[in-house]
């Protein structure tokens, strides 16, 4: 794979997370803060999780969003803020998903 390729596809991965995530604000307002309020909290009770677990557990919490995705930029930002850290990948619990391969995340202890 050539070098310019992966740089469009993080390119690419990073623009869908923002379209997703600024579709959830439009359709909810202020479901960011929302969402990484949630995050903030959940990880006082969860040492290593993945995305869908916070999901799951944020039903009633905070609202659905359009696209499961915009939880992508929650992650992204609590990882760049040393929250949370990536320690490696998981199969994913979702059946319809077929136990593809997502990041497991952990605690940053610092």
């Amino acid at each position: 794979m050539k070098q310019l390729d992966l740089f469009q596809g993080n390119k690419l991965r990073d623009l869908g997370i923002n379209q997703s995530f600024q579709n959830a604000e439009s359709n909810s307002e202020k479901w960011g803060v929302l969402a990484y309020s949630f995050l903030l909290k959940y990880i006082k009770e969860n040492d290593t999780f993945m995305a869908e677990d916070v999901r799951v557990a944020s039903k009633g919490f905070v609202p659905e969003p359009p696209s499961r995705r915009a939880w992508g930029a929650i992650f992204v930002m609590a990882k760049k803020n040393n929250v949370i850290k990536s320690i490696g990948f998981s199969s994913v619990k979702n059946p319809k998903a077929h136990r593809t391969p997502a990041t497991l995340w952990a605690v940053n202890s610092k």
